[in-house]
């Protein structure tokens, strides 16, 4: 190729732009570089890059592990979950049955409602059997046979004293006639008293006078002398008879004390048993609410002990571990001892699970929850401060459960420690290398 010589004082317009050209071209040949240098190192100087210290680890659960265990055991009737399963605190496991072992509930009721039924009938008859029994209105409603047949005995007590009572009334009315008849007859002994009286009176004045013979006023006195006897018998009667007719009447009310006195006394009794019968319910409502086993915590089954229907649970047998689960998670990661310095407990970091690509499902915002005081020691031999940091969801992605995070899985922690300039980065292994230089022997 011929090179072309360009005549700057040529007047051809072209040989003026290829004159113009060469000029520049030598002119940021000259400066281009240096203008460069000088832009890169004031973007350098003011570009902010995070500092960070690295730490592995991986998820633990907030709360221990939880073992789930029966205290009587029993036949398995059912499983409702599975290794794997996510489950709620009181979220049903497994359904034992217990009736080998555990108390039958049912029966208890059934005695406990009598007793109800019994304490309601003792309580009207305490009461002197006046009114009927105030039974309980869903005893009433769920008993109908038992209520029945506390009515019939409270009838036939009932009967029963009413009875006793009448044999009563009714030597209480004849003693009542008694009197009335010993009442009724010594006014007439003492009217016919009053009369023979005179009687004498006349018969002495004519005996006096030898009107009357000695003999007829004789008879008269001896009359007197009857009606006295037997009005004296008569007023010796009434007050015995009086005496019985209130024997009779104390009878009365010792036969209702009586009555009213075996019903308080069974009343107490039925009061006791009803107290023993509630402890026992009580205990055998808890046995079959523990027949149906349930989760202690939220979290995730693990080592499902058995899966066999019909298979016989020994009393204190572990059944299942739940790993439980929280709304955030915490790691537990070993940080480097050259890095302990610039860690401290309310720093962020970003927690990236090893499981998902942390380039395409990110990573999760967290906090320094504390850092260990003192150094471990590793099985290797390495030794580490460990640090815990808490995240505030327990998944990756924009909703539950989409990409879900469960302890065990292994993460790498970026724990922001700070801000360090590009220039920064480049200076300092050459002002660390200026400082350790020569310093060998």
């Amino acid at each position: 190729m011929v090179a072309t010589r360009i005549d700057p004082n040529s007047d051809n317009p072209l040989d003026a732009l290829r004159a113009s050209i060469k000029t520049g071209s030598s002119r940021f040949a000259i400066w281009g570089p240096g203008v460069l240098l000088a832009g890169f190192f004031g973007w350098a100087s003011m570009a902010q890059l995070d500092e960070v210290s690295v730490a592995i680890g991986e998820v633990i659960p907030e709360q221990q592990t939880q073992f789930v265990q029966h205290l009587e055991g029993g036949v398995i009737e059912s499983i409702m979950v599975k290794e794997g399963d996510h489950v709620t605190a009181g979220q049903s496991l497994m359904q034992l049955n217990l009736a080998g072992v555990g108390i039958n509930r049912q029966e208890l009721q059934v005695r406990l409602d009598g007793l109800y039924l019994a304490k309601a009938r003792l309580t009207a008859e305490a009461q002197g059997g006046e009114s009927d029994p105030q039974f309980p209105a869903d005893i009433v409603e769920n008993r109908p046979d038992m209520v029945e047949a506390e009515l019939r005995s409270f009838e036939a007590r009932k009967r029963d004293l009413q009875s006793s009572l009448s044999v009563l009334d009714q030597r209480s009315k004849q003693r009542q006639l008694e009197i009335a008849e010993l009442e009724a007859h010594t006014s007439s002994v003492r009217r016919d008293l009053a009369l023979v009286q005179q009687r004498l009176e006349m018969s002495a004045n004519l005996l006096k006078e030898g009107l009357t013979p000695k003999m007829e006023h004789v008879q008269i006195e001896g009359e007197v002398e009857k009606l006295k006897g037997e009005l004296s018998v008569l007023q010796q009667s009434v007050p015995r008879a009086r005496s019985a007719l209130s024997e009779i009447d104390a009878e009365r009310e010792r036969e209702i004390e009586q009555y009213s006195r075996r019903a308080l006394e069974d009343l107490v009794s039925i009061e006791t048993r009803i107290a023993e019968m509630k402890e026992t319910l009580t205990t055998a409502t808890d046995q079959a609410l523990r027949a149906e086993i349930k989760s202690p915590i939220n979290g995730i089954v693990m080592d499902l002990r058995t899966n066999t229907i019909g298979g016989v649970i020994r009393p204190g047998e572990p059944i299942a571990e739940i790993v439980p689960v929280s709304d955030d998670l915490q790691i537990r990661a070993k940080l480097n001892p050259k890095d302990r310095g610039f860690v401290a407990a309310g720093q962020k970091a970003v927690v990236k699970i090893t499981t998902y690509d942390y380039a395409r499902y990110g990573g999760l915002d967290g906090v320094v929850e504390r850092v260990s005081a003192s150094t471990s020691t590793g099985q290797q031999g390495q030794t580490y401060y460990e640090v815990v940091v808490r995240t505030d969801k327990t998944y990756l992605g924009t909703q539950e459960g989409d990409f879900p995070i469960t302890p065990g899985m292994e993460a790498t922690v970026d724990i922001h420690t700070g801000t360090r300039t590009v220039l920064d980065y480049m200076v300092r292994p050459v002002l660390k290398l200026q400082h350790e230089a020569f310093r060998e022997r």
